[in-house]
């Protein structure tokens, strides 16, 4: 019996039992591991919370108790906000927006990865690079370009053509996402189709787009995260109110001479609700699209 372990040899088996030192430090770690993801679980959740109170608060009662729960739960905010400040147009807006940004995103980046993770051909991986480089820039160092060039084709105040940019911006990750995905796949299945007189686009369509799935989840769920909050590019390119999206609407609340901050808190707690709700219900989809974007193979 040594100090580390304890071994009970029965015949050929071997029971290899941890000493009782071994288990209370594992038990240790454990707690420092649940003691700084409960730290980190509070720093997310904290301003959440303050936000959800500060809706519930009457004005006078946001500025004497900032930071304590409301003394009276005002849910008439979020029946002021929603009507009186025309959220549910803007929200609709963000709604098309997003929605199309889905659509250019999902059409346009699924063919392109699947040519580049299931055909060989010269300049492939130069191609690759060159679809994914669009990552190490972020949409609002493309400010001044983007603003002069939808005003040179006087595209101003069009839902469309802002969905079109978000999408532009969003295709490269996506590349890297579903390429990976597709790569995973055995390349026994296209031989077997091919075998079975399978055309190339039917294979697309009917064994590798439905296998894949998950990832075209991923990459739409990663689009609407990141073009349902987006403010500055929508801000420079709408100026119409009835063409506002959700995060230009939310600042009608802060003017010049009036500022209605708990029915602000009551906007923003609206409009990140759905994003919350959305992610919570494809978490698991999201972590299998990540994790099979960066593993190639």
């Amino acid at each position: 019996m040594g100090n580390q372990t304890k071994k009970a040899v029965s015949g050929t088996d071997e029971l290899v039992m941890p000493s009782p030192q071994l288990a209370v430090e594992k038990k240790k770690t454990l707690v420092w591991i649940y003691i700084v993801l409960t730290v980190f679980a509070l720093i997310v959740a904290l301003p959440l919370i303050w936000l959800l109170f500060s809706s519930l608060k009457s004005q006078a009662d946001l500025t004497m108790n900032t930071w304590g729960p409301p003394k009276q739960w005002m849910f008439s905010n979020y029946l002021k906000a929603w009507k009186g400040s025309k959220i549910d147009k803007y929200m609709l807006n963000s709604v098309i927006v997003t929605g199309l940004t889905i659509v250019i995103t999902v059409v346009t980046v699924t063919p392109i990865a699947f040519v580049l993770s299931r055909f060989n051909f010269k300049g492939k991986k130069l191609l690759y690079f060159i679809a994914i480089a669009g990552m190490m820039i972020p949409i609002h160092s493309a400010i001044i370009p983007l603003y002069m060039m939808v005003g040179k084709w006087n595209q101003y105040n069009n839902l469309g053509v802002l969905s079109l940019i978000y999408a532009a911006f969003r295709i490269p990750i996506s590349i890297f996402i579903l390429e990976g995905f597709m790569t995973s796949l055995p390349r026994e299945l296209e031989e077997c189709a091919f075998i079975d007189g399978c055309s190339v686009f039917r294979l697309f369509f009917k064994i590798i787009v439905p296998l894949t799935k998950d990832g075209i989840v991923t990459i739409s769920i990663l689009a609407v995260l990141a073009s349902w909050n987006e403010l500055l590019v929508s801000m420079l390119l709408l100026s119409k109110p009835a063409l506002k999206t959700l995060p230009i609407g939310l600042m009608g609340f802060i003017t010049e001479y009036n500022s209605e901050y708990t029915q602000l808190a009551a906007g923003i707690m609206m409009a990140i609700i759905p994003s919350i709700v959305f992610y919570i219900l494809a978490q698991e989809k999201i972590e299998k699209g990540m994790i099979a974007g960066a593993i190639k193979g």
